[in-house]
C-alpha cells in the first residue's frame, strides 16, 4: 500500500494518511470520574446491606430462632449480598473468585475483632460505646473501600 501512495505522490496526487484509531477523547476516561461513582456505589451497596441485614434478622425472628443464630444467618446474608454487589457493580471485579472470597471473609473477621475492641477500648476512656460503634464503622468503611478496590477486587 505503501508503493501505490508514493507512486501517487509522483504522480502529482495528494495522498492522506488515514487513522482507524480512536481518538483520545473517544477513549473511555478512567478517572476520578470512576472513583467517584465507586465511591457512591459503595455507600448505597452499604446502606442496602443494612437493610438486607435488618430483614432477614427481622425474619428469622418471627420464624422463632434465638438471637445469636438469626444474626449469624443475618450477617452471612448481607455479608453476601455485599460481597456479590461490589464486586459485580461497584468494582466490576475479574479477579480470583475464591481469592476474593477469602480475602473478604478476612476483612469481615478483622472488622469484627477490631470493632469489638475498640468499642471497648474507647469505653475505658468514658466513650459511649453506640459512639465508640459509630466510630468504628466509618473508619471500617474507609479501609473496606480502599481494600476492596485496589486488593480483594483487583
Amino acid at each position: 500500500m505503501h508503493v501505490a501512495a508514493a507512486e501517487l505522490s509522483r504522480a502529482g496526487v495528494e495522498t492522506k494518511t488515514v487513522s482507524t484509531s480512536k481518538p483520545p477523547q473517544d477513549a473511555p476516561r478512567k478517572g476520578a470520574g470512576g472513583l467517584i461513582r465507586q465511591i457512591f456505589t459503595y455507600g448505597g451497596v452499604s446502606f442496602m446491606q443494612t437493610f438486607v441485614e435488618f430483614g432477614v434478622f427481622a425474619l428469622m425472628n418471627i420464624v422463632g430462632l434465638q438471637t445469636q443464630v438469626a444474626n449469624g444467618i443475618a450477617v452471612a446474608c448481607s455479608g453476601s449480598f455485599n460481597f456479590l454487589m461490589n464486586r459485580n457493580i461497584t468494582f466490576k471485579a475479574s479477579s480470583n473468585f475464591w481469592r476474593s472470597v477469602a480475602m473478604f471473609i478476612a476483612l469481615y473477621l478483622w472488622n469484627y475483632f477490631f470493632g469489638t475492641w475498640f468499642i471497648g477500648w474507647a469505653a475505658g476512656f468514658g466513650c459511649p460505646e453506640m459512639l465508640g460503634k459509630f466510630i468504628t464503622m466509618g473508619m471500617q468503611g474507609i479501609w473496606g473501600f480502599c481494600l476492596c478496590k485496589w486488593v480483594i477486587f483487583k
